[in-house]
């Protein structure tokens, strides 16, 4: 294989072809890091980020307590007008004030949770234990009784 045709991977020193590591964004030339070790990173990167947001809003379900794995949890914004942006589309690296600010009008559901929560909140009928009953169109943490 020409040189001309190869790079070496700076994270796993693997020596592959141009068209195995992505583009910059400027065009001008290659990635640093192979295709499979960026993609790699962005995962990681993302694993963390959501870890650090379980971990501030309590590491568990606001409803049920689940903790066992955080990739089940969920960021339900208890008022979607006044929400900035999405926790699970924000492609950030850095947790900051920005996402606390988002993170402190969201719940920490698990997906059952949040999965009813948007079948409250739109008047859906859900089926539990032989029965069938409307939700009211009240989000459960307006009616929590206070302890």
């Amino acid at each position: 294989m020409p040189i001309h045709k190869i790079k070496l991977c700076k994270r796993c020193d693997d020596t592959k072809t141009k068209d195995e590591f992505y583009r910059r964004r400027s065009g001008s030339d290659l990635s640093p890091y192979c295709k499979r070790c960026t993609n790699q990173q962005t995962v990681e990167r993302q694993r963390k980020f959501k870890q650090k947001c379980v971990e501030y809003k309590g590491g568990k379900c606001e409803r049920c307590g689940y903790n066992k794995y955080y990739g089940v949890l969920e960021f339900h914004h208890k008022d979607t007008d006044k929400k900035d942006f999405a926790i699970s589309k924000a492609r950030l690296t850095a947790f900051n004030e920005n996402v606390k600010k988002e993170l402190d009008k969201c719940l920490c559901l698990c997906a059952i949770y949040h999965r009813e929560e948007h079948a409250r909140t739109k008047g859906i009928f859900i089926a539990r234990r032989s029965q069938v009953r409307v939700l009211p169109r009240v989000p459960f943490y307006l009616t929590k009784k206070k302890r």
